[in-house]
């Protein structure tokens, strides 16, 4: 797999390991924890699994504890050791740790399925295509890529002004701290396209429970094999 992502490699997820899940849930109100939850609850035991940038791992412990085999790649080291931690924890198989960029990681097997929990943002919306098109180079046929990430944006101007500004928040920190991409809003079910796949479940979350819902979970799967 040769890499066509011209974003840099972020530069320090370390530095946000120890407050990650605190910002997510005071920002989201557990939409973004509910959303990652979603996508782990329709892997199966057994399941190969690949988890692109896991985060603190709540999901890769769940997935994990219920018998899937799971490898975890993220250049954060600190995020990777706070998702072993977790797993060990709760007592799952342990996974396979890849300290790395996984656009440049040619050592990983086709997968049953891919997670990528939040990481698509750390892109420019030109580069989402490729991006999703090299995390289906990891799947093996009939494979699922499972996208947890910010829903498109609305097509009402007042409302997209306020998620413009509900997304800029976190946009910004994680741009100053990580090197992350400085982008608007994502659409990524027409990147999803664009890729020459579709989507085949979706499901979006209330921020706080009661409010908008500008968080998304979809799965993808290649247009020939649906």
């Amino acid at each position: 797999m040769e890499t066509c992502s011209k974003t840099p490699p972020s530069r320090n997820y370390d530095l946000l390991a120890n407050c990650y899940d605190l910002l997510t849930a005071i920002w989201s109100g557990g939409a973004i924890r509910a959303a990652r939850l979603w996508c782990a609850g329709l892997l199966d035991p057994e399941e190969d699994v690949l988890v692109v940038g896991p985060g603190t791992g709540e999901d890769v412990s769940d997935i994990s504890f219920r018998g899937a085999r799971v490898v975890i790649i993220d250049l954060s080291k600190k995020m990777l050791e706070a998702t072993l931690a977790r797993c060990r924890r709760k007592g799952g198989l342990a996974p396979e740790v890849i300290q790395g960029d996984f656009r440049t990681e040619h050592s990983i097997k086709n997968q049953d399925a891919v997670l990528a929990p939040f990481v698509l943002n750390v892109f420019s919306s030109d580069e989402l295509p490729q991006i999703i098109a090299q995390l289906q180079d990891f799947t093996s046929d009939g494979g699922r890529i499972l996208i947890s990430d910010f829903a498109p944006p609305a097509n009402f101007l007042p409302s997209r002004l306020l998620m413009e500004l509900w997304h800029g928040f976190p946009m910004a920190i994680f741009h100053l701290f990580t090197g992350s991409a400085w982008h608007l809003i994502h659409n990524i079910p027409a990147a999803v396209e664009q890729a020459g796949m579709v989507i085949v479940e979706r499901k979006r979350f209330r921020v706080f429970g009661i409010g908008p819902t500008w968080i998304e979970a979809i799965v993808v799967k290649m247009r020939n094999e649906v």
